[in-house]
């Protein structure tokens, strides 16, 4: 099996990049197992990636671009089937009418300090 020749990637090769430089025009094709298993990178040419490089790949500006590889269907989510037995989880709620607000009562005088009770308690000054 060939490995993806991009720095620091660890996948397999799904696909190949060919390249004609005096044509200026670049292909992707797909690498299968067979071709793969008898295949060298320095005696083909092969310029082998795995399938997220070869989706990414970009040629330069002014080359042809071909993508030769088999596409590859994206996976679909099966919907689950509505079930008549089932109730909603969530039952909506209506929100509540604004109460009126609370009657606010006068706040009590706080009692004396101590210090104001010492000065009524002292005797006044005459002059």
């Amino acid at each position: 099996m060939l490995q993806c020749v991009r720095g620091m990637c660890t996948e397999m090769a799904t696909a190949g990049l060919g390249y004609d430089i005096t044509g200026a025009r670049a292909w992707l094709y797909d690498l299968d197992p067979a071709t793969i298993a008898g295949t060298t990178r320095s005696r083909d040419m092969v310029v082998p990636l795995c399938r997220m490089h070869a989706d990414r790949i970009t040629v330069p500006v002014g080359w042809e671009f071909e993508d030769r590889r088999v596409p590859v269907p994206d996976p679909v989510a099966a919907q689950p089937e509505p079930s008549v037995a089932s109730a909603p989880l969530f039952e909506p709620r209506s929100r509540p009418e604004p109460a009126d607000p609370p009657e606010v009562a006068e706040p009590e005088p706080a009692p004396p300090s101590l210090l104001e009770r010492a000065f009524r308690a002292a005797p006044a000054r005459s002059q």
